[in-house]
């Protein structure tokens, strides 16, 4: 251990200790990455040399496996990573942010190997995601029945199907299950349906094309598909010249539709229908099932009706508004995923405990809250 680290590492780091110039930042940076491989080269070739007394036996051989320099090595190889200058000439550099591991990868806090940095609109955390399943119905009380919990950089869209087999399970599914439009895919609408026999209500997922999101043009709703023909009609009443079924860019079953060339560069309404200047309209649709299972969704959520059985899933942002006054249940109280979902559970119990009770005691629910300033209006706002 060279004498210089106890001056360098006796007094614990704190941001206003650190230099305020970028490139002194960057200096002191690299330079404990530096040690962080001189300390890792000196456990491991410690822990695979052996004893000149009793031959083939590491000296240290269980060093080098403790969790502790693992989560270290891990670290190391995220943050820096060493120029090419032989087995003795080299140096470290701090990686850029644009060369670090995906979210998913990258460990944020050596005490929590498991915790994961995770940003949604303006709130920025590092640790885990709750999933929370409640009851909804009028005259009995809301109890949460499924709570799962998972690093903070899975995607919602990814527990639907877990959560349904979980409730599948326990024989607790529901005959509408209502979500978030983060939890929806064309997948999901049509597997809990066919599979579980679920009606999975929730906004669908919008179409991503320019024509939709600027409302003007022709998106996909202008077009007819002959499913058996394999053809699609276009607004100017001509048909699609190629229909191959293949994969997007996530892996996803589509069909892939192109218009021809000399039909796309003499339309007349070419503007509405692609930018492009010279190349023909293409679309990229989901076979059959799915599609008919999103267009369908698309359209019953612009009924009344709809809105009015959707409404009944804002009570699940008041469980997590009670949960979190309660049991504070934002803050990891143990470190680790499995001790984490162990504190999410026993809250989703004890909030069960309250709203029986509550419900016993004929105490009603509480509204939605107004502020103080609407409080005044004369007429509700």
């Amino acid at each position: 251990m060279p004498t210089i680290w106890f001056d360098r590492y006796e007094r614990r780091f704190e941001e206003y200790r650190l230099p305020t110039n970028r490139e002194e930042r960057y200096a002191l940076a690299e330079q404990i990455g530096a040690d962080g491989f001189h300390l890792l080269e000196a456990v491991y070739v410690t822990a695979h040399s052996t004893d000149s007394g009793v031959s083939g036996v590491p000296v240290s051989a269980g060093l080098w496996g403790l969790p502790a320099v693992q989560v270290l090595r891990r670290v190391w190889v995220q943050q820096f990573f060493r120029t090419d200058g032989g087995d003795v000439d080299w140096s470290v550099r701090w990686r850029s942010a644009e060369d670090l591991p995906p979210g998913a990868l990258l460990i944020s806090s050596p005490y929590d190997e498991e915790a994961r940095y995770c940003k949604m609109r303006t709130t920025e955390w590092t640790g885990y995601k709750v999933h929370l399943t409640e009851t909804c119905e009028a005259d009995r009380p809301n109890l949460i029945t499924d709570v799962q919990t998972t690093p903070a950089t899975t995607s919602d869209r990814v527990m639907t199907a877990v959560i349904q087999d979980h409730l599948a399970e326990r024989e607790l599914l529901p005959a509408e299950h209502l979500v978030d439009v983060g939890y929806v895919s064309a997948e999901h609408l049509l597997n809990s349906q066919t599979q579980h026999q679920v009606d999975l209500l929730a906004p669908a997922p919008h179409d991503s094309s320019w024509q939709a999101k600027a409302n003007q043009g022709f998106d996909i709703r202008h077009f007819s598909i002959d499913w058996d023909a394999q053809t699609v009609t276009c607004p100017a009443r001509r048909q699609s010249a190629y229909w191959t079924p293949g994969k997007d860019r996530l892996g996803l079953d589509v069909i892939d539709v192109c218009f021809a060339h000399a039909d796309c560069q003499t339309c007349a309404m070419r503007a509405q229908c692609t930018r492009s200047s010279k190349s023909a309209r293409t679309l990229s649709i989901r076979t059959r099932p799915l599609f008919e299972a999103l267009h369908a969704a698309r359209q019953r959520q612009t009924t009344p009706e709809f809105k009015k059985r959707y409404a009944a899933r804002s009570g699940v942002e008041g469980t997590f508004s009670q949960t979190n006054r309660v049991a504070d249940l934002r803050h990891a109280r143990y470190i680790g995923l499995a001790k984490t979902h162990l504190q999410h559970i026993i809250t989703a119990a004890a909030t069960n405990v309250l709203r029986l009770v509550a419900w016993l005691e004929d105490v009603p629910r509480a509204l939605t809250r107004r502020s103080a300033f609407a409080r005044l209006a004369l007429t509700p706002v």
